[in-house]
């Protein structure tokens, strides 16, 4: 699971309920959410593990009224060679900026605790640190974001993108919401090196002898992403599916990604 996966998450448990309800209470509060999310198929900007795993994220999330905000997940992956396993762990904390008329945005650091030998192509990051800003208005939201990205080697990653957020009230603090999203992503990719040292040939990925390119520190775009969250919010309580389509670019010998359609599921309370 990547970073963007747990901020979509976090939008859903914290911060969709209190845009759908502000005008019933505009205080500011500290905030606790607890959710358990499940994606059909793993990625990292389109590139699998060759079983092409699927993941279960229980999710824990605090933010405070002063804008500090943390987030921990908990990776469970499953595929065809194995059930269930827990695979890591990522916490992130930041701070979001305070609530402007077409402003919004964060700043973020997330360490990311992988077992070793994890199948999951993220798995090779040791931590991740940038910001996110957008530009709303009632036509369409402008977002953009820059990252480091740190693994043996430093990558750099930057992310621009359109939503438009339609909720409509349902009465007695429930709402239904639609986010279509359409996201381009860029960056190095020195992390695909780190992680095929690291699996040693294993999951169909080069084996040693192969000759594998090792010029990956060119900033390219590495994926195209369009999703439609559906979120429903019933006082406390929330429910999202989004049906997401990916389309990895400049794959680079021994990685192993292709178009693909997926689907994330979670529901959750805030308190």
């Amino acid at each position: 699971m990547d970073t963007r996966k747990t901020r979509n998450f976090f939008l859903v448990a914290i911060l969709l309920p209190m845009i759908v309800f502000c005008q019933e209470d505009s205080t500011k509060k500290n905030v606790f959410a607890a959710s358990v999310n499940y994606q059909t198929k793993l990625h990292y900007f389109g590139r699998v593990d060759s079983l092409q795993s699927s993941g279960l994220f229980p999710t824990l999330s605090v933010e405070l009224k002063n804008g500090l905000y943390a987030t921990g997940n908990f990776i469970f992956i499953q595929n065809s060679a194995q059930s269930t396993t827990y695979t890591g762990t990522t916490i992130e904390a930041g701070y979001r900026f305070p609530d402007a008329k077409h402003f919004t945005g964060n700043i973020f650091y997330t360490q990311f605790l992988y077992k070793d030998k994890s199948e999951l192509v993220q798995s090779a990051l040791k931590s991740q640190a940038g910001f996110n800003a957008a530009y709303t208005n009632k036509f369409v939201n402008i977002n953009a974001g820059a990252d480091l990205k740190f693994s043996d080697k430093v990558d750099i990653g930057a992310t621009a993108g359109f939503d438009h957020l339609f909720i409509v009230k349902l009465g007695n603090k429930k709402a239904l919401a639609f986010n279509p999203s359409a996201y381009l992503y860029a960056g190095t990719q020195q992390f695909s090196n780190t992680y095929r040292k690291n699996t040693s040939g294993l999951l169909g990925l080069p084996s040693t002898g192969q000759t594998v390119t090792e010029e990956v520190t060119a900033f390219n775009v590495l994926a195209y992403e369009f999703s439609s969250p559906i979120v429903f919010v019933a006082g406390k309580f929330n429910a999202s599916v989004t049906p997401s389509y990916v389309i990895p670019q400049q794959l680079i010998q021994g990685e192993n990604g292709k178009q693909l359609f997926y689907v994330s599921m979670g529901i959750g309370v805030r308190l």
